[in-house]
């Protein structure tokens, strides 16, 4: 009976909310949601109002998805909800940052907004305190002209101390991947200095995401490579894929990959020690899948309940 007391007051406190990935469709105008776990099935979320959704990022603090929308030179916000288990929007769309190329999409712990725009070659941000204001001018973080690791930036992730980005043009040489401070000494940075090259090992790379301690990149092929934050050996994770794009880092095992030529989207454990090999294991079927994102549900009050229960065997 004891026993059973404190498996209930464990309980109580150790019930997981749900999760939910989300997949954008550049070719099928939409963004779709998956429940982890649950039966792999894609639910729509978005399926209006885009043209070219890619790059996907959740501020976690306020439920606002951000979708990167080159076509229509925009980063969207979307503020979501849940009710009953489903994922919904509950406003939207409104304009986070406009006149700008942008693919790929990162939110940091405060709210800050950074995505890369290829065309004009640069990484930019938006402040939270600007988004909250409604100002959608973006400010310069790094920039190619005056960074030769600038080089046709594709993905970008954030950790709240660092930003790293991709590039999709002779990575062996500028870097795959390439890491900076948020925020640069002067505010922008203005020398190859303040950058680190942590990978050089792929000339064209597109999505990125951090675990706890790794760097997750896809290239143009079948490759999915990790690194360390801070650089060292990289390990080839995967060598199955055959467009792999988007990836995402569920914060607590688990990182997703989008694979828009196979239609689907794959899962590996993420949280290595040692970077190797993994088993890749299918998620779900979803066509033309790029960006990919993960947003928590709301908490589950179970305790009372669970007290009342543990009270009645005690």
């Amino acid at each position: 009976m004891g026993l059973i007391r404190l498996l209930l007051v464990g309980l109580a406190f150790a019930v997981e909310p749900p999760k939910y990935l989300l997949v954008s469709a550049p070719k099928g105008s939409r963004v779709s949601y998956i429940k982890i776990p649950g039966d792999g099935e894609p639910v729509p979320l978005i399926d209006s109002g885009l043209k070219s959704p890619q790059g996907l990022a959740v501020d976690l603090k306020t439920n606002t998805l951000y979708v990167a929308d080159p076509d229509v030179r925009k980063v969207l916000a979307y503020k979501l909800t849940f009710a009953n288990g489903i994922l919904m929007v509950e406003s939207g769309p409104t304009v986070a940052a406009q006149n700008v190329e942008a693919r790929w999409v990162a939110v940091d712990g405060v709210g800050n907004l950074f995505f890369t725009d290829e065309l004009t070659n640069v990484i930019q941000k938006v402040p939270a305190l600007d988004i909250q204001a409604g100002k959608t001018e973006p400010k310069m973080v790094y920039d190619g002209s005056t960074i030769n690791s600038v080089n046709r930036p594709g993905g970008v992730a954030v950790d709240n101390f660092h930003v790293f980005w991709t590039n999709k043009a002779i990575g062996t040489s500028v870097g795959s991947v390439v890491k900076g401070m948020e925020e640069p000494e002067k505010g922008l940075a203005q020398s190859q200095s303040e950058v680190a090259e942590i990978a050089k090992n792929s000339n064209k790379a597109y999505g990125v995401c951090l675990s706890q301690n790794n760097v997750y990149y896809t290239n143009s092929e079948k490759f999915v490579y990790g690194v360390k934050k801070n650089g060292g050996a990289i390990a080839t994770v995967s060598d199955q894929f055959m467009a792999p794009r988007g990836c995402a880092w569920d914060g607590d095992g688990t990182v997703f990959v989008a694979d828009k030529t196979r239609n689907g989207i794959y899962s590996f454990p993420g949280n290595m020690h040692t970077l190797a090999p993994a088993q890749v294991t299918k998620v779900a079927s979803y066509e033309d899948a790029f960006g990919l994102a993960v947003i928590q549900g709301p908490t589950h009050n179970v305790a009372p309940v669970l007290a009342l229960f543990a009270l009645a065997l005690w």
